[in-house]
């Protein structure tokens, strides 16, 4: 005798699963710039990425491998870098990419490269929502 026709002899009530409600979207596609520039040039940079409402950014120091001819021939004054890497939405890479290279020649020093990584997954809602600044509250949370 199949289950359903059981439970109903034995007066049980039938599971029925809670309909499914479908959610929209809002998840918009995360990219990783890295910008590279003058040790000395790092606060002035890490500051002007957050108004892209850049969240989280992790700054490496490293040493540039040129000689003191090479830099000299290049008009570099030092060789000690800053690899500046940050999470972005992909709709913002345009607007910073465009203004870190305004910056790059109009700032006195303030000469760099930038670029960007796409990202193919991000593990967790969290970390998603803490990487692209998505401030959405759910259901049932206080403001």
């Amino acid at each position: 005798m199949p289950v359903r026709v059981i439970k109903r002899i034995a007066g049980e009530k039938e599971y029925k699963p809670a309909p499914v409600k479908k959610q929209v979207s809002n998840v918009r596609k995360l990219k990783l710039l890295i910008t590279v520039v003058d040790r000395s040039k790092t606060l002035f940079y890490v500051d002007l990425l957050e108004q892209f409402e850049v969240n989280v950014q992790m700054v490496l120091y490293g040493k540039g491998t040129a000689n003191t001819q090479m830099l000299a021939l290049l008009g570099l004054i030092e060789s000690d870098k800053s690899v500046i890497i940050s999470y972005i939405r992909e709709d913002r890479v345009k607007d910073a990419l465009d203004t870190l290279e305004e910056k790059f020649h109009k700032v006195k020093n303030g000469k760099g490269i930038a670029y960007t990584v796409s990202l193919d997954s991000i593990i967790g809602v969290s970390m998603y929502q803490l990487l692209s600044n998505d401030r959405t509250i759910k259901e049932g949370e206080k403001k």
